[in-house]
């Protein structure tokens, strides 16, 4: 020791020397630079730990399904049952052939029309329109065409469990290649452009009358909204045909898709998915993860599919508290237990993606306090007062207190939520299969609009 003091110590002096410091300040020059030395021992520690975390962790395997939610698609598999619905050309709730060749000989007036027809009638469709006349903050009347994307999904399946896509295919396609040339959907309001509006103070900055929980007042920001949910819907079409498109087809709709991507499902994805105090609640698309999963399916791109569920992990992280509520979604005046509902669906539904597509790095932690939102959707449709006795902490206006407008019951288009709970939880999935309301409602869907499948098809 004596020697390396020695050795040390003419360094020292000649260093105090040249920098002219004095004793005291070579004291403080020494305590830092023994700050520094641990800092950049712990920071050596940190990354060999961290290393070892991953090392130990699995790796993903990703690989997208040949049917984006199915790599089988059999009656077996995925038998759907066509329903008409709310917008279809028949009378909701009766019985719907899902051969895109059908056409009703029914002389009941109600059930006259079909479906090829009705699917190109979309061409001629403006959302922004349909939503300023009859939409406000608590209902979205969406169903001119989110009826006929579900009837879209619905042709595609029947045709290729039954083996019909060489007759069906080609009929399919030019419905498709219509709606990409008309442009549907794609007039809609951008979030940016809706954002000028609310700097020009043309429109509401919040929905429920800018959050003072008025549900009568208009929600402009539902249109882009619908827009994503549409556009990534279309994708998964697209990529169930995209075997039966020409060279020229698969131009056009590659173009509108691409359209519909950079305008609505991407950027809402991002915004969704953005973590600062603004982020808020867990809703369709798994909160704009299947959109974007969408896209990377359509354009081949699996390298990136591992970035974005990520993205939507952290997003369930954020919104999930450790007691099984979800911020927003559970705390969303008369209709809470619905909102609550559907955010259990959709986090439901982006483990059950992430697991087949081959992601395998999904926290245990939070697949834990996934499975308690379950608890608490029990609990809200068996005792909403004490549902109810949790407060909430954001403290968000963006509901409804008039009781006219209560939805004590599961989301009707979270037409599987049973199923997921019970296939993919070890919690009781039978409190949601009783739901009488919720039976009843869903009875007129086919598709969850929530993914834009049947979750009962995954495999």
């Amino acid at each position: 020791m004596d020697r390396i003091i020695k050795w040390h110590m003419p360094y020292c002096q000649a260093f105090k020397k040249k920098v002219n410091i004095s004793h005291y300040g070579m004291y403080w020059l020494s305590f830092f630079k023994g700050i520094l030395f641990i800092l950049i021992i712990l920071k050596l520690i940190g990354c060999q730990t961290t290393l070892k975390v991953i090392s130990s962790m699995p790796k993903n395997d990703i690989v997208i399904p040949k049917y984006f939610f199915a790599n089988k698609l059999t009656k077996k598999t995925c038998s759907l049952e066509g329903v008409h619905g709310h917008g279809s050309w028949g009378k909701a709730y009766w019985e719907m052939d899902l051969a895109i060749t059908h056409v009703s000989k029914s002389k009941n007036p109600d059930l006259q029309g079909n479906n090829y027809d009705h699917l190109m009638e979309l061409t001629k469709y403006d959302w922004n329109k349909d939503h300023e006349l009859r939409s406000n903050s608590i209902y979205v009347n969406h169903e001119k065409h989110s009826n006929r994307l579900a009837l879209l999904h619905g042709t595609i399946v029947y045709s290729i469990v039954n083996n019909k896509m060489e007759e069906h295919g080609p009929l399919i396609a030019e419905v498709m290649v219509a709606w990409a040339r008309a442009g549907v959907m794609a007039n809609t309001l951008t979030s940016k452009e809706i954002s000028k509006l609310k700097d020009q103070g043309k429109v509401d900055r919040l929905c429920y009358g800018n959050g003072k929980g008025d549900g009568t007042k208009p929600c402009i920001s539902h249109r882009p909204h619908e827009a994503q949910i549409y556009g990534a819907t279309y994708m998964q079409q697209a990529y169930l045909m995209k075997d039966q498109f020409t060279k020229e087809q698969l131009e056009i709709i590659d173009e509108y898709i691409d359209t519909l991507y950079k305008k609505y499902v991407e950027p809402l994805a991002i915004k969704t998915m953005k973590l600062d105090k603004h982020t808020r609640g867990f809703i369709q698309l798994a909160d704009g993860t299947i959109g974007v999963l969408s896209y990377l399916a359509w354009k081949d791109k699996p390298e990136q599919v591992a970035k974005w569920i990520q993205k939507g992990i952290a997003k369930a992280d954020k919104v999930v508290y450790r007691d099984g509520y979800i911020h927003n979604n559970s705390f969303r005046g008369v209709r809470d237990v619905w909102y609550h509902s559907q955010g259990v669906n959709n986090l439901l539904g982006l483990y059950a993606i992430a697991e087949l597509w081959g992601y395998k790095q999904f926290p245990k932690e939070l697949k834990q306090r996934i499975d308690k939102t379950v608890d608490i959707l029990n609990l809200g449709l068996t005792d909403v007062k004490t549902y109810r006795k949790r407060k909430d902490p954001s403290g968000m206006q963006n509901h409804t207190k008039d009781k006219s407008h209560s939805a004590y019951h599961v989301h009707q288009m979270a037409i599987s939520l049973d199923w997921l709970i019970e296939k993919y939880t070890d919690k009781d999935h039978t409190i949601v299969a009783n739901d009488g309301m919720w039976k009843s409602k869903k009875s007129v869907y086919f598709v969850d609009r929530n993914f834009g499948f049947e979750p009962k098809c995954i495999n």
